[in-house]
């Protein structure tokens, strides 16, 4: 991309600091998008009182009165950098990083970079890390038409809103160590017991359905595989504090194959909301946080439902149900441990018959990791 004429850039070494700011770095801050749009500012050496930060009074040895060649950042936003031109033969040295850094770091400015450019190379630091920083890009001004998007990707408006967004956490802790809101970044969870029924007519008639019913068999051999065999998920989810005050979960879950997780998705069971009662995250084992969570379903008549290992059956009727999880956790560094259980209830409708009520109750343990 041509930005700096081939001319501009073999002449650029004999250029005065003046050449520099109009060959060099007047089409450099054009293209970056500085001043085009009402949304960012540019100012054009600004003056500043004292270029350098001081404790006590200030008096004569403070002058001469500083400015920056060029001041650019985003309207109403954090997100600025100032740029200061030397000429041609002039090396860049501590010196010239210092007063750079003074300007960006000066009260009346406040950059997040500070630019040096002379005749041969074009720096860009980052005024946080100090005056005696190494550059984040240092390119050539040989080489800065091909190496455009490295500047770029720090300084244009919309990286440069990016790179400096900050906000402030001020709500109420979730815990010792965690803000008002955390992510969930991954987790897996164990089935370590299941049990089930089916209640015909208000009697139970499990056994019997076991005895006549194939399919019982497969289902029973599918969760004791998942006991021993599969690793369940947790793909994410946050953990925050509502207006209300009050600590919510939402937590994403995978299922234990492919087409099991499509069944998930059919029940719309791949993603739960919980609550609690308490105002903090437990990290006391003897006294966990308790979550709870309640969600209902439905499938219709005839509906293909994916099996664990492949193929689909139809659904032979309605399915209307609803699942509750509770959940007992202890937070533990960056992670959450905890042990929970699920009952579910299945109301299957088949026409002929009568109507079904199929239990489910599952427990395990579970480990969650944060992003913090």
């Amino acid at each position: 991309m041509q930005i700096i004429a081939d001319a501009a850039v073999n002449a650029a070494p004999s250029y005065n600091e003046t050449e520099i700011r109009f060959h060099i770095l007047d089409p450099l801050i054009r293209h970056l998008g500085y001043p085009d749009t009402d949304d960012v500012y540019l100012n054009l050496e600004e003056k500043l009182d004292y270029p350098y930060v001081h404790v006590g009074r200030r008096s004569k040895k403070d002058l001469p009165l500083g400015f920056p060649d060029y001041r650019a950042g985003i309207k109403g936003a954090r997100g600025s950098f100032i740029v200061e031109a030397k000429a041609g033969s002039i090396s860049i040295t501590s010196k010239e990083v210092e007063q750079a850094h003074s300007y960006a770091a000066h009260a009346q400015v406040g950059a997040n970079y500070f630019v040096l450019c002379n005749g041969s190379v074009l720096q860009v630091f980052e005024t946080l890390s100090g005056a005696d920083a190494v550059p984040l890009i240092d390119v050539p001004i040989n080489e800065i038409n091909q190496r455009i998007h490295q500047i770029e990707n720090i300084l244009s408006p919309h990286n440069l809103a990016k790179n400096c967004h900050i906000s402030h956490d001020l709500g109420l802790k979730l815990a010792d160590g965690l803000g008002s809101s955390v992510g969930i970044r991954s987790g897996r969870y164990l089935l370590a017991d299941y049990a089930y029924r089916i209640v015909a007519g208000g009697q139970d008639c499990t056994e019997m359905a076991r005895q006549s019913v194939p399919q019982l068999a497969e289902t029973d051999r599918q969760l004791e595989l998942m006991k021993t065999a599969f690793e369940l998920k947790v793909s994410g989810g946050v953990a925050e504090r509502g207006e209300n005050g009050r600590i919510s979960a939402h937590v994403q879950f995978e299922g234990a194959t492919v087409h099991n997780h499509e069944a998930m998705a059919i029940l719309g069971i791949t993603e739960a909301s919980f609550a609690t009662a308490d105002q903090f995250i437990s990290t006391d084992p003897a006294s966990p946080t308790i979550f709870e969570s309640l969600k209902d379903f439905s499938v219709s008549r005839g509906t293909m439902m994916p099996e664990l290992f492949g193929g689909s059956s139809e659904m032979e009727g309605d399915v209307v149900g609803d699942m509750f999880i509770k959940a007992a956790m202890v937070l533990s560094g960056n992670r959450i441990l905890g042990e929970y259980i699920s009952l579910s209830n299945h109301h299957l409708t088949i026409p002929g018959f009568p109507p079904i009520l199929y239990e489910m109750d599952f427990s395990g343990t579970f480990e969650l990791t944060l992003d913090c």
